[in-house]
């Protein structure tokens, strides 16, 4: 119920918004993302000083959500825990872990049925998808079938440390590691585990540089 209030209050506060110019319009839309950062907390488990920039944030499985301090989230981003996927009958206990002072930037996308951990101070570029699940294999029988009607498979947990920049436009697939102090280029597609204090890119993405420190 509180979220069908909310939602046309969303839409009324912006365009309200659209309406005011210079400082008095910048003013309202920090109240607003205020006062929709306090409605969004109660959805996760965590998430002490949430920070929004922007509306909407779409959310599923909230209740499998865990998050740190001062998260912030842009407009469009999208968290999806799926604990059932009705149509092949399945039940899952989906973790997704954000540590603070994560930044997740506009329209990107968490989906997990296993689990996605992101450490402290990583930040993501707009547009970076990350799943530890695919719909189906590459069987031939799967491959008969519409995929929305495969099963969901996850080749395991996907874990980004702390630290770590991932350019806009990114995929990060399951199973996938990511080292802390890391940098992956824009637009890549991590298929494979990245060290620490390294700087990937690429499709399939590959480690171009790792870093030393000048003090050993």
């Amino acid at each position: 119920m509180k979220r069908l209030l909310f939602t046309p209050a969303i839409a009324l506060a912006s365009l309200w918004g659209r309406l005011l110019s210079g400082r008095l319009a910048l003013v309202w839309q920090s109240l607003c993302n205020e006062c929709y950062a306090a409605y969004l907390r109660h959805f996760f488990v965590g998430a002490d000083e949430l920070i929004i920039n922007g509306s909407p944030v779409c959310v599923t499985g909230g209740r499998y959500i865990r998050m740190g301090r001062r998260v912030t989230l842009g407009s469009w981003v999208r968290l999806e825990a799926t604990c059932r996927w009705e149509i092949c009958s399945q039940t899952f206990t989906p973790q997704i872990v954000i540590g603070d002072n994560v930044v997740l930037a506009p329209f990107s996308r968490i989906g997990c049925i296993n689990r996605v951990e992101i450490g402290e101070w990583t930040t993501m570029g707009q547009r970076v998808y990350i799943t530890d699940h695919t719909h189906g294999d590459v069987s031939y029988e799967q491959l008969n079938l519409p995929p929305r009607h495969r099963p969901l498979v996850s080749k395991g947990p996907v874990r980004i440390g702390a630290y770590v920049h991932i350019g806009e436009g990114s995929c990060i697939m399951p199973g996938v590691t990511i080292g802390d102090h890391s940098v992956v280029g824009a637009g890549s597609v991590v298929t494979h585990d990245i060290p620490p204090y390294s700087v990937a890119a690429g499709n399939p993405a590959r480690v171009l540089k790792t870093v030393v420190s000048q003090n050993i």
